[in-house]
């Protein structure tokens, strides 16, 4: 039996181990309250702080940092353009006060400088006033660079590292008059503010990576986009997102195609990979003055992108890129090859297919889409773009 705590005879050995009982046992219930603490905290964890949920943050961070960069460099640009436009102007002041007078604000004023054209030559730059009070010019695409012959599409080349597009913007702000030539390929959509989450159907979520997407070939192989690939990280992305939706090989291989060419401009801007972009689907202006996700950048139509615009806060975005998804359609015929062998037996894209899915009228929507959203194809030919089934453009057999 233990002596008593009471008892005035325990031995000095027994008071010190008492002591020492009674100092484990606080140490214990610390420990055990410090483990059922934690385990409590972990439960706690798993419970609202899952791996998706982090996911979704850490791409809301991601997104974030890289708007700041953004704006940061946009200020920068900004400021540049704008110290540009008061040298460029105070020079013509003075120059015109000695020389003649102010010319009006609807002539056009040829800038002293000059810009290279393909094959060396050069040729003076031309711009146009800005002029936007009446809101004429809000819909209209950008300038687009200079057409590449048929010899060299046919060969998949396009303009030398030498060569500039020599025309300008139209429109940068408001009742001023741009001193300065601004390239169509430095000019770049706004991605952000238009309250849609980062990880969703509507969004290039590749566009998160473009160290990786810089790092992929110019041009996929088409069974890539069809079927997926773990050589090209941006070919395997799109290729993923098209296959969620059910929709035939040739619009899936045509926008693959097309949404391929376009990222790349946007990670690696350069005259070189927006000659790759068909004209239809280069930014209209408004997709540089407003925000809105990645996905309607894609849209071949452009007056489609620009109705979404005007009409951004009336709209479901998501479910028109569903509806879009099928409804949009290449006019190519049923049952007909879109891939041919080259000269080393690989498949490539039919040279035919091709020229049809690069131009806009190679495209159609069905009577579905038309009904539902008449409000999209305002200022469009609804009767040039329906598409029946049956209805395709007739194939040159090269």
């Amino acid at each position: 039996m233990e002596p008593s705590p009471n008892n005035g005879n325990l031995s000095a050995s027994d008071r010190k181990r008492m002591r020492d009982r009674k100092a484990q046992k606080v140490l214990r219930e610390k420990r055990e309250g410090r483990i059922k603490a934690l385990e409590d905290r972990v439960a706690y964890c798993e419970r609202h702080h899952g791996a998706g949920w982090m996911q979704q943050m850490m791409a809301a961070m991601d997104t974030l940092r890289r708007e700041n960069e953004m704006l940061r460099a946009r200020q920068e640009r900004l400021r540049a353009v704008v110290s540009s436009w008061e040298r460029e102007e105070s020079g013509l002041l003075s120059a015109n006060t000695h020389n003649h007078p102010i010319q009006k604000t609807g002539q056009q004023l040829l800038m002293p400088g000059a810009s290279y054209r393909r094959g060396g030559e050069l040729s003076p730059t031309w711009l146009r006033p800005l002029n936007i009070s009446h809101g004429e010019d809000e819909g209209r695409p950008l300038p687009e660079p200079s057409r590449l012959s048929e010899d060299d599409r046919a060969e998949d080349t396009s303009l030398g590292p030498n060569s500039t597009f020599t025309n300008s913007v139209d429109l940068l702000y408001p009742t001023h008059t741009a001193p300065v030539s601004v390239p169509a390929w430095r000019l770049t959509p706004i991605n952000e503010g238009a309250h849609i989450p980062p990880i969703s159907s509507v969004t290039c979520t590749w566009l998160a990576n473009p160290d990786l997407v810089a790092a992929c070939p110019p041009f996929p192989s088409p069974l890539d986009l069809l079927h997926g690939t773990r050589r090209n990280y941006l070919a395997d992305k799109i290729s993923q997102v098209i296959r969620l939706r059910a929709i035939r090989q040739p619009e899936r291989l045509a926008n693959g195609w097309l949404i391929y060419v376009y990222s790349k401009w946007r990670v690696s801007q350069s005259p070189e990979t927006f000659s790759r972009i068909p004209p239809f689907l280069r930014p209209v202006l408004m997709q540089i003055q407003r925000g809105h996700p990645s996905g309607l950048d894609v849209i071949v139509f452009p007056q489609i992108r620009i109705n979404l615009l005007e009409n951004w806060d009336m709209v479901d975005f998501p479910e028109i890129i569903d509806y879009l998804a099928c409804c949009q359609k290449v006019r190519w015929p049923w049952g007909e090859d879109i891939l041919e062998r080259d000269g080393d037996d690989n498949f490539r894209i039919r040279r035919e297919f091709y020229d049809v899915f690069m131009r806009e009228s190679g495209w159609g929507l069905t009577p579905e889409f038309i009904e539902k959203y008449p409000g999209l194809l305002k200022g469009m030919d609804v009767d040039a773009v329906r598409f029946q089934v049956g209805s395709h453009v007739d194939i040159v057999q090269k």
